[in-house]
């Protein structure tokens, strides 16, 4: 239904369009009458007309004047004028406001209908377009912010981009957070795309309703859909200094609370390090991703800071077994490599690499080797299968290949090695 409001200072107009005229039949409902301009435009802050059918000789406010305070308020609504006289320069003015039609008032009840209904569709195909449009520029500026976390760009590319895309920064410094939506993605049916957009959009929009909401001083929160999550990037003015930590927990604590409450789902949120410029942005969220990774250690926070990862050696124990855990049960790919356990686990391949020097004396390439031979090993003694069968079971389909990293690993051929073992 589109809302009308009929505005004439002549009662027995007024009242006679309002009930001899058969809106309801196009979908039009009168939610108003005025007797002159400046009551009308008191009705018309109150209800939000889609459609205005105004006189234009009213006291107090005439049409073209209420037509002028509707458009510099930046409203929709669509003006037909009403006149009883058939005078051109009424007409002129009223194309000068971009009036919808411009009709005498004593014409036949279903011209009058049929331009309240022309209005009411170009105003639906109007508010299609911008809603389009609305829709377009989200999309675009949320890939100026995934840009942002992915590193994308030096500062002269995204200094001329925001001022493209009218987004503005209150400071350097910046830290990013994101969410954990935890085993919800089980419930989720895989052939159902379709489900995790509707989720993933329904929790960004809740956690923009709480910035909206929340009074949050010295701090801009951005909420960017990026690597099939909700992410948020904080940025700080320079006031806010050591202070930033509590904003940020009290910010995320909300959001928390507020998706528990609405999509009665358990979330986490990890943030990363605070720090300027447009670069650290994208360190921060790695960070923040593997403060996710250690929420089974800080079971009892739901908002887990990285400088609390970074002092735990545990936590590095932690992410060591994930990662060992992964390759114990996928060693078979020939494909696995850093890339693969790093984006599995949620972290940079240069950090697996990293940690696996640090704490297992070996690195990556070397261990999964060592894990390969060692089933390759156990394959050899206790089964049946030909040198073929077992290389392929354990990452090597070119059984030249595997048969010569065997022995520089044990020394013995396959076969050999199965001989010695099996006497």
């Amino acid at each position: 239904m589109y809302k009308l409001v009929i505005v004439d200072d002549d009662e027995w107009i007024r009242e006679g369009m309002r009930r001899n005229i058969p809106w309801e039949r196009e979908k039009i409902q009168v939610v108003g009458v005025a007797e002159d301009g400046k009551m009308a435009w008191d009705l018309i802050q109150k209800v939000k007309p889609d459609i205005l059918l105004s006189d234009i000789q009213m006291p107090f406010m005439n049409g073209l004047q209420l037509a002028e305070t509707i458009k510099a308020h930046g409203l929709d609504t669509k003006v037909i004028f009403l006149t009883g006289y058939d005078d051109f320069s009424f007409a002129k003015q009223a194309l000068q406001l971009q009036a919808s039609d411009y009709i005498l008032k004593y014409e036949d009840n279903n011209k009058i209908l049929q331009s309240v209904v022309n209005a009411a569709n170009r105003l639906h195909t109007e508010r299609k377009v911008v809603l389009k449009e609305k829709k377009s520029q989200g999309l675009i500026i949320n890939q100026f912010f995934s840009d942002l976390i992915a590193g994308v760009g030096n500062d002269d590319t995204i200094e001329r981009d925001s001022q493209l895309l009218e987004v503005s920064f209150c400071g350097n410094t910046f830290a990013m957070g994101s969410i954990d939506m935890g085993s919800v993605t089980r419930y989720l049916k895989p052939n159902k795309p379709e489900d995790m957009e509707l989720l993933l959009f329904s929790m960004k929009n809740l956690c923009t309703e709480v910035i909206e909401s929340e009074e949050i001083e010295n701090c801009q929160v951005q909420v960017i859909q990026y690597n099939h999550r909700i992410n948020l990037l904080f940025n700080f003015t320079e006031a806010i200094s050591d202070d930033w930590r509590l904003v940020v927990e009290r910010v995320s604590r909300t959001m928390i609370e507020s998706i528990n409450q609405y999509l009665k789902i358990t979330v986490n949120i990890g943030v990363g390090s605070f720090g300027e410029g447009f670069r650290h942005i994208a360190l921060s969220y790695e960070e923040a991703l593997i403060a996710l990774q250690m929420k089974g250690i800080f079971a009892t926070q739901d908002v887990i800071f990285t400088d609390q990862v970074k002092q735990s050696n545990s936590s590095h124990h932690a992410i060591i077994k994930i990662i060992t855990d992964y390759i114990d049960v996928h060693y078979a790919n020939e494909d696995l490599d850093l890339k693969e356990v790093a984006e599995k686990v949620h972290i940079t391949p240069s950090y697996v690499s990293t940690l696996f020097k640090k704490y297992n004396d070996v690195n990556f390439s070397d261990y999964v080797i060592r894990v390969r031979m060692k089933k390759a090993k156990e394959l050899l003694i206790h089964s049946t299968l030909k040198a073929y069968e077992i290389a392929e079971s354990v990452g090597y389909p070119n059984t030249q290949y595997f048969s010569v990293t065997f022995k520089k690993y044990t020394g013995l051929t396959p076969m050999e090695y199965r001989q010695n073992h099996r006497q």
